[in-house]
C-alpha cells in the first residue's frame, strides 16, 4: 500500500503491508514527517492509498464508518454541551434510543471514571478530563477499531502517566481492536501487543516488534528497557536518514 499527495514531494507513504488482529492493540512510531498519521488517516477512510487497498472484516475500507472511530490530539469535544451529552452525541446520529443513549454514556462514563461529572461543562474539566470524556464518547460508539493519533501529546507528562495506566486498563476492559500512533517509544511499549516502526522518506514500514511482557507493564524493569532502546535506536536512524536527507 502506498499514498501519494501530487506536488508534495511525491509519496509520503510506501511499501506498507500489515495485518492486525482483532482485539490487539497495536502503535505505530516513527520520526516525524514519516507517514503516521497519514497511515490512520487511511485506515479510518478520511484518505484512500494512491495504491493498494485497506481491508476490514474482509470488506475493502472506502470511506469513514461507525466501524472505525478516531480520537485525536484535541479532545474535540463541544464546548455547549456537558460532558454527558458530548458522549450521546455520536449515538443520537446513529438513531441509538434515548433509553440505549442513557446507558451506554453511563457505561463509559463510569468506565472512564468520568460519571460524576456527567454535568460538567467542558471549560470546567482538565485536559486529562477532556480526553477520558473523549475516550467515552468513542467507546459509547461500540466501534471495532479505535483510532488514536497522539492522544495524550498536548498533556503534562504526570497527567500522561496517569492517564496511560488508565488507558491499559479500560482497553483491557473494553475488548476492542486499538491503532495507536505515538511519538513516545514508552508509551506505545507500555500500551502495546506489538509496534510498527515506520520509515523516514520512502522506507515505509521497516519493522515490527512484539512486545511479550505481562501486564501490567513495569517501564524500569530490564526486559521493558532493553526492547525501548532497541525500537529507540530503529528509530534513531530514521531520524538521521531523514535529516541527512534534507540537507544533501
Amino acid at each position: 500500500m502506498a499514498k501519494q499527495y501530487d506536488g508534495h514531494g511525491g509519496e509520503v507513504l510506501t511499501s506498507v503491508s500489515l495485518k492486525i488482529e482483532d482485539g490487539e492493540f497495536f502503535s505505530i512510531v516513527g520520526p516525524s514527517g514519516c507517514g503516521k498519521s497519514t497511515l490512520l488517516n487511511l485506515i479510518a477512510g478520511f484518505e484512500l492509498p494512491t495504491e493498494g487497498s485497506i481491508f476490514m472484516d474482509g470488506k475493502p475500507v472506502t470511506g469513514p464508518g461507525n466501524d472505525r472511530i478516531m480520537m485525536f490530539q484535541d479532545s474535540a469535544l463541544f464546548p455547549w454541551l456537558n460532558v454527558i451529552d458530548n458522549v450521546k452525541f455520536g449515538l443520537d446520529i446513529v438513531g441509538c434510543s434515548k433509553a440505549e443513549q442513557e446507558e451506554r454514556a453511563h457505561q463509559y462514563l463510569k468506565l472512564v471514571k468520568l460519571d460524576k461529572f456527567s454535568s460538567y461543562r467542558v471549560h470546567e474539566l482538565s485536559g486529562g478530563m477532556k480526553q477520558r470524556a473523549a475516550l467515552a464518547r468513542a467507546l459509547a460508539m461500540d466501534c471495532k477499531v479505535l483510532l488514536m493519533d497522539e492522544p495524550f501529546s498536548a498533556l503534562d507528562k504526570q497527567t500522561t502517566n496517569i492517564l496511560r495506566e488508565e488507558l491499559a486498563e479500560i482497553c483491557a476492559a473494553a475488548r476492542r481492536t486499538i491503532i495507536l500512533v505515538t511519538h513516545s517509544v514508552e508509551e506505545a511499549l507500555f500500551l502495546s501487543d506489538r509496534v510498527a516502526v515506520i520509515g523516514a522518506g520512502k522506507t515505509g514500514l521497516k519493522k515490527i516488534y512484539s512486545v511479550d511482557m505481562p501486564r501490567p507493564r513495569q517501564i524500569g524493569s530490564e526486559p521493558f528497557l532493553k526492547l525501548r532502546r532497541e525500537i529507540l535506536d530503529d528509530v534513531r536512524i530514521e531520524v538521521e536518514q531523514s535529516e541527512k536527507g534534507e540537507f544533501d
